[in-house]
């Protein structure tokens, strides 16, 4: 019996957790699909957001998984995990819950008057530490990381940088489904300097989308997107669809690691 492929999803959002934009619908059938096909060990990521109501979902800390001090620039951050299943499906949900960072009434900014968070740099930086953090504590190795999101974009380019050196991330492929916001928030020096991100490829005047496009193995372009990258890849509408079209990426990635 062959082991079965390990797909982490890192998003924005997941429906019905959190669902103003298109990724949460697809990071919500996608890993259903996979589950329910077999040969296949699931995990998906996502920020606590303060506007996921804990009660109402049923949320519930991870002892074991809490209390990571997540470096960020001269200072760090405790990270909390928390879980919780997604109705009517035996997937689990574990959320990147920080007080600084994500006890807010908003994604990118409030929702009581669209103020617009100025560190969601930081916050997209933190989420993709503490997701990769969360999974060395798990000592589950993924076969592929697929990161979906303004916030996600930092993933690809963690694991080619400062995770390049861990085991428990070898083998694994990144794939990234980036999606627009309305709003531009670049990296610059002081960011990179700060966040000691030295070691990747220049970042400055770039956001985390770009960033998600320049180091993933394989990107996926959400439908209906026209900005479509290199590749040219694209997720439909039809769930069944996208199963097919994700599913050929992974085993396309996997069978370069093989070779």
């Amino acid at each position: 019996m062959t082991n079965p492929m390990r797909i982490l999803f890192v998003s924005d959002e997941v429906n019905p957790f959190s669902k103003s934009s298109s990724t949460a619908t697809i990071v919500r059938q996608l890993p259903e699909q996979l589950h329910n096909e077999g040969g296949y060990e699931i995990r998906i990521m996502m920020p606590r957001y303060g506007i996921v109501s804990e009660r109402r979902n049923r949320l519930h800390e991870v002892i074991r998984l809490s209390g990571t001090r997540i470096k960020m620039g001269n200072r760090a951050e405790t990270l909390k995990v928390k879980v919780a299943s997604i109705p009517g499906i035996r997937l689990q949900v574990y959320f990147m819950d920080n007080d600084y960072y994500f006890k807010r009434k908003g994604i990118y900014q409030t929702t009581q008057n669209n103020q617009l968070f100025e560190d969601n740099l930081e916050r997209a930086l933190f989420f993709g530490r503490a997701s990769l953090e969360t999974i060395r504590k798990l000592g589950w190795a993924p076969d592929i990381i697929h990161a979906f999101g303004w916030l996600s974009g930092f993933v690809p380019m963690l694991l080619q940088t400062e995770y390049a050196g861990d085991d428990i991330f070898g083998n694994t492929q990144s794939v990234f489904t980036a999606h627009p916001v309305s709003f531009d928030a670049m990296i610059d020096e002081a960011f990179v300097e700060t966040e000691r991100l030295d070691d990747a490829l220049p970042l400055a005047g770039k956001n985390p989308n770009n960033v998600g496009n320049m180091f993933a193995d394989a990107t996926i372009s959400l439908p209906q997107i026209e900005e479509k990258t290199a590749s040219a890849l694209s997720f439909v509408d039809t769930p069944g669809e996208q199963l097919e079209i994700a599913r050929s990426v992974y085993e396309q990635l996997l069978s370069k690691v093989a070779a």
